[in-house]
């Protein structure tokens, strides 16, 4: 007899750390925190266990590799806006908390994520260069069809080498994936949220 969807994290069936076994304890082995617990977004994947430690290395080369030009703060606040483009809590408060985290001005960060919310975010004191990351951000997760060479050409002039250009185009489009996966899933947040374990407010 197969169990009911666990609702506290997903809409569809999950499997507990306690239950996995084969291919899914393997999966939760490489995923799983010093404690033990494994996030919510892989526990809703643990039906399919093959795709979980690819998608987390993919995820860890972009937002977590110490060869990216790009600064931290940087990586998140792109992978934040596309996560509230996409209307995904889930992704939105874990990065936007990282992007927090990482800037290291809680008065002014908190100030830039208000203002991704708005239709047209433009935030002052942040550097031209940002601006137009931001720019992109949006055009590639709204209107990927509308990319052309000119936009490559705006983040250099704005002084992004190529390959920080590729870091952002594939932290933008990886994060599509991620707050879709999380929307499809109906994936519920965890006790905490972000690399600093900030408790999920009520």
């Amino acid at each position: 007899m197969s169990k009911v969807p666990n609702k506290s994290v997903a809409w569809v069936k999950c499997i507990e750390e306690q239950d996995a076994t084969g291919d899914v304890a393997k999966a939760y082995a490489h995923v799983a925190g010093p404690d033990g617990v494994v996030e919510n977004l892989y526990k809703a994947m643990s039906l399919t266990p093959g795709v979980i430690k690819p998608a987390d290395d993919h995820y860890l080369a972009l937002l977590h590799n110490k060869s990216s030009p790009l600064e931290p703060w940087l990586s998140e606040l792109i992978a934040t806006y596309v996560s509230i483009l996409c209307g995904s809590e889930y992704a939105a408060l874990n990065h936007g908390e990282n992007f927090e985290h990482h800037y290291g001005n809680r008065q002014e960060s908190s100030t830039i994520l208000r203002s991704l919310y708005d239709s047209e975010p433009k935030v002052k004191g942040l550097p031209a260069a940002t601006c137009v990351a931001i720019d992109f951000t949006r055009k590639l997760s709204l209107s990927p069809q509308q990319i052309s060479s000119t936009d490559i050409d705006q983040l250099r002039a704005v002084g992004f080498c190529d390959t920080s250009i590729s870091y952002i185009a594939q932290i933008a489009a990886s994060f599509a994936y991620w707050a879709r996966i999380t929307n499809a899933l109906g994936i519920e947040l965890g006790d905490t949220i972000g690399l600093t374990g900030k408790p999920t407010e009520a």
